[in-house]
């Protein structure tokens, strides 16, 4: 067992060298700033050995995409155009209320143009068996769709999101009530689509939709 009179007294350093230290480090740490970071990072060189050592080329934007390091004066970040897109009309509203008997499927669906954005929620008193898809006006062939959700095992009472239009076509949901008791459902959507459809077995049905207030 190792007693505390065998082991070594260590003295701790003065305020001295502790400062003469620190002085040092932050010594080095602005010439590797001025040095290295500021010229291979942003391309800001002013003592030139950016230039010299060839480090401000890794600053420079490969392939002609802009460098996302690199900032405006204002001091804000260039985002990607991807998370903007200018739309032509204002987004439009729909709500819709309705009631499935043991049995039975509805089908709402929305016009969207390509890239176009929808927020939805919908609600219901029990669980309903759906499949979220869509239809692009120009289809490979009669029977072509996209299916982005489907649920026809379990079934669910909600479901809440934001979708974005891969084709310019048709995209919604088909519920169907495979339960006893009747189910009453709630569907709000806001978006940039231009009209709205509900299939109930027959001709579709055009669904009236307003502009945001």
């Amino acid at each position: 067992m190792i007693q505390e009179q065998d082991l070594p007294k260590l003295e701790a350093p003065s305020k001295r060298a502790i400062a003469k230290a620190t002085a040092v480090a932050a010594g080095i740490a602005a010439i590797l700033l001025f040095t290295v970071v500021l010229p291979a990072e942003y391309g800001f060189d002013p003592l030139h050995t950016g230039a010299a050592l060839r480090l401000t080329e890794l600053s420079k934007p490969a392939s002609g995409k802009p460098s996302p390091a690199i900032l405006p004066a204002g001091g804000q970040q260039v985002l990607p155009a991807m998370t903007y897109t200018s739309q032509p009309s204002i987004y439009k509203v729909d709500s819709e209320d309705l009631a499935l008997h043991p049995g039975e499927g509805v089908e709402i669906k929305y016009h969207m143009q390509k890239g176009a954005v929808m927020v939805y929620s919908w609600k219901a008193s029990g669980k309903l068996m759906f499949e979220f898809h869509g239809e692009p006006d120009q289809k490979p062939n009669p029977d072509y769709y996209d299916s982005y959700e489907l649920d026809n095992q379990i079934g669910k009472d909600h479901s809440h999101g934001s979708f974005t239009a891969p084709s310019t076509g048709i995209h919604g949901w088909f519920w169907e009530n495979k339960g006893n008791k009747n189910v009453e459902m709630h569907l709000t959507a806001a978006g940039f689509f231009d009209s709205a459809k509900m299939f109930a077995g027959g001709d579709p049905d055009d669904l009236p939709i307003e502009d945001a207030k």
